[in-house]
């Protein structure tokens, strides 16, 4: 419908907002209300071996897919209360993916840009458009962020005009100007697909071990859909052993410490923290102490937190 808009935009259009507020009204209005439990709470269930990548998948509900993308969607998360006396921390990795890439690839430019604190999104377009960091564009900087970030899951030139709405010879571009600027990457990549098909699977930092029976495949694109597999799998998997380690050390250290926080919720790479306000000065720098300290990386792992009454308050 929305490739329809520009064409009949006064049909399409009303047509797609009916369709969003519905699915907002259906699955997170009516749907989160079936399931509070009798203690007022929502009791999902996490999965550890769902997602072949390795990260914690959710269900029954699924909270990972609460809305944050529009004003009408993060209002649902006001409903994410904490109880009197008490705050909610939220402590989410910042980039780790890409932090992860960096450390895999053992790139300089984006070993050093990380080292130095700077703008990784910035700093990527300037190196990508050969233009000076402070004259980099919003749209060059989005379309940066966009390269980056789809490379972590294995994002080819097709995939990557679809989402800017681009050609695909000049999405091409783009990556090939990505790679020319941060060759170590490529390499890193094709390093992974190779020795992938060597012994048929790929394994992170940790040991995690991901099958890819896919790459033996006499399909093509069946075998195109193994290599990019293989691209992300240690790139993803590392990122979910990290935030899985976090998770552990946090709750023993609750535990060590006796005290009456804990953890309610995990989305993505972000914890959340239910903290009685007397010990907010206690569990916050020690939650940040351990997510920080959870692996040795060649670059810093950085992880932004924020309080609030309810999760909406401190996501933002």
């Amino acid at each position: 419908l929305e490739k329809l808009h520009d064409e009949w935009p006064e049909f399409i259009g009303p047509l797609l907002r009916y369709r969003e507020i519905e699915k907002l009204r259906s699955t997170y209005g009516e749907g989160l209300i079936n399931e509070i439990a009798a203690d007022g709470r929502i009791h999902a269930t996490f999965n550890q071996t769902v997602a072949r990548t390795g990260r914690l998948s959710s269900d029954k509900p699924n909270l990972h897919n609460i809305p944050v993308r529009s004003d009408e969607g993060r209002v649902f998360r006001t409903a994410f209360v904490a109880p009197s006396g008490w705050s909610l921390l939220v402590a989410d990795y910042n980039q780790i993916e890409l932090r992860c890439i960096a450390h895999l690839a053992n790139d300089p430019g984006l070993v050093g840009a990380f080292q130095a604190g700077e703008d990784i999104h910035r700093s990527t377009a300037a190196r990508v458009f050969g233009v000076k960091p402070e004259d980099v564009t919003h749209d060059q900087r989005s379309k940066a962020k966009m390269v980056s970030y789809g490379l972590a899951y294995g994002m080819e030139a097709y995939g990557l005009s679809q989402r800017l709405a681009i050609p695909v010879d000049e999405a091409a571009g783009i990556l090939n100007a990505y790679f020319a600027a941060f060759p170590n990457v490529k390499q890193y990549m094709d390093d992974a697909i190779h020795q992938a098909r060597q012994v048929g699977y790929t394994e992170t930092l940790f040991g995690r071990r991901r099958h890819i029976d896919e790459l033996m495949s006499d399909n093509f694109r069946v075998r195109q859909a193994g290599e990019r597999q293989a691209m992300n799998a240690a790139i993803q998997g590392l990122a979910a052993d990290i935030f899985k380690i976090a998770l552990v050390r946090i709750d023993k250290a609750l535990t060590k410490a006796k005290v009456q926080s804990r953890v309610v919720l995990q989305v993505h790479d972000e914890v959340i923290v239910e903290v009685p306000d007397n010990e907010k000065d206690l569990v916050g720098p020690l939650v940040l102490d351990i997510m920080k300290d959870a692996a040795e990386l060649i670059v810093p792992l950085e992880v932004n937190a924020a309080w609030g009454p309810t999760w909406a308050d401190a996501k933002g």
